[in-house]
This record gives C-alpha cells, structure tokens and sequence, in this order.
C-alpha cells in the first residue's frame, strides 16, 4: 500500500486530499503545524491516519515526515496576500523555504512523487478564465512570489 505524506493536511484542500484517500484506502501521514488549519478538519480519520505536528520550515521534521513516503502532496503554506504584504519574511519562510526544505528531504529520501500546489495568484489581475499553467506569471505580492518559487 502506497503512503502519502499531505502536508498541511488539516487545512481546506490538505483534508479534503486526506479525507478521499482514506476513503480510497491509502495509508496517510498528515504534517500540520496547525497555524491554519484546524484538528476539526480531520474528524473522523484521526485514527486511520499518521498525524505529524511540526513545522516545514525546520528540515529535521522535513525529513522526519518524509521517512518511508511514497508520494508527497505538499499544501502547507500560509495563504494569504495580506499577510505577505504585512510581513513577507514570515511569508517566504513559511512558502518558499519550507517548500525547500520540503524537495531536499524528498529527494534525499527518494520520494518517487512530488505534487505541489501552487495558487492563481502567481498569475497577477488577469481576467482570462481558465488559468493555465502557460500563462504568463505576473506575481503582485510576496505570496504569489513565494508560490511561483
């Protein structure tokens, strides 16, 4: 049986991926720090799942989360614009560098698969509907920024 790390599990997107592959089957570890996300978004799977308190920006629980993972669907990330604008050191940190930390301890690991998941943000005020990957970026904030890195 596959295992799949999400991190930010415990956030909107991270415990919906959660909740469908625990319907699906799979073994899941979840690593949250749960500055976002909430323990309640994991109501009815917390005994099916391995839950990770910590955070992505240290590498040693990078590492630790990724130990044994086959796949990787990284969602942590502090998503807001106007918190990036408020403080976008925290805003790098928390987007840019622990997805770093993140590839480094998957590589060093040999994760086989890495999904990340970016936001339309990076592609600025555009009004063209769908966004699409070959659009040009046009990042307006340090978020965008972060998750176009």
């Amino acid at each position: 049986m596959a295992l799949y790390l999400v991190t930010g599990g415990a956030g909107f997107i991270g415990s919906n991926l959660v909740h469908a592959l625990v319907r699906r089957g799979d073994a899941v570890r979840v690593l949250d720090d749960f500055s976002t996300g909430r323990r309640c978004n994991l109501a009815g799977v917390l005994d099916d799942i391995d839950l990770m308190e910590g955070d992505l920006r240290d590498l040693a629980t990078c590492r630790r989360a990724v130990a044994g993972v086959d796949s990787v669907l990284h969602q942590g990330a502090v998503p807001s614009v106007p918190r990036s604008v408020a403080d976008p050191l925290t805003s790098h940190h928390a987007n840019a560098t622990a997805t770093l930390n993140l590839l480094v301890a998957a590589r060093d690991a040999d994760v086989r698969r890495f999904v990340y998941a970016s936001s339309s943000s990076i592609y600025g005020d555009s009004p063209a509907l769908p966004k699409h990957e070959e659009m040009a970026a046009r990042p307006k904030s340090p978020y965008a920024v972060a998750k176009l890195a």
